[in-house]
C-alpha cells in the first residue's frame, strides 16, 4: 500500500471527512503552486474545522425546535417601525449572554416576536451557544402539567 492511500486510510480512520475529500485535488495545486507545507496543511486544517462547525450548527439549530429557520436580516423593519432596530441587531452579537441577561418579547398577535425570537436563537444556536424555542403557551402547559405531578 502506498503512503498516499495509507495517508487516506489514516484520515479516515481520524474522521478528517473534509481534509480526506479536498486532500486529492489540493496536493495537485500546492505540486503547481509550491505552497509551502505548513501553508497547506494550515489550509485544509481549516476546511476541516468550517466543514465541523458548520454540522455542529446544523445539529445545534435542528434540536433547538424552532418552527422555522429566520434571520434578523429577514425581518422586515419597515413593517414595524417601533421596534428599536439597532438593539435588535445588538442582540445578535449574544452579548447579553455574556451579561447573562434574558431578552422578553411580547405584544399583539403577528408583529413578529416569533421571527425575532427564533432569529436570535439561531443566531445563538450558530455560535455553538444551547438554544430552545417554546411558545409561551406551551412552557406554562409544561409548567402546569409538572407541576400537577
Amino acid at each position: 500500500m502506498s503512503n498516499y492511500n495509507k495517508l487516506l486510510n489514516n484520515l479516515e480512520t481520524l474522521k478528517l471527512e473534509k481534509f480526506r475529500s479536498f486532500l486529492p485535488n489540493y496536493l495537485e495545486e500546492i505540486t503547481k503552486k509550491e505552497i509551502p507545507f505548513t501553508d497547506a496543511l494550515l489550509e485544509l486544517t481549516e476546511k476541516e474545522l468550517e466543514f465541523r462547525n458548520d454540522r455542529a450548527s446544523k445539529i445545534q439549530i435542528s434540536v433547538s425546535a424552532f418552527p422555522f429557520e429566520k434571520t434578523l436580516q429577514d425581518f422586515d423593519f419597515d413593517f414595524q417601525p417601533s421596534i428599536n432596530k439597532a438593539q435588535l441587531l445588538d442582540f445578535e452579537s449574544l452579548r447579553f449572554l455574556e451579561n447573562k441577561e434574558n431578552i422578553l418579547f411580547f405584544g399583539s398577535s403577528g408583529v413578529g416576536k416569533t421571527h425575532l425570537a427564533v432569529a436570535i436563537g439561531i443566531a445563538a444556536a450558530k455560535n455553538r451557544n444551547m438554544a430552545y424555542f417554546i411558545s409561551c403557551h406551551d412552557l406554562i402547559m409544561q409548567l402546569n402539567k409538572a407541576h400537577a405531578e
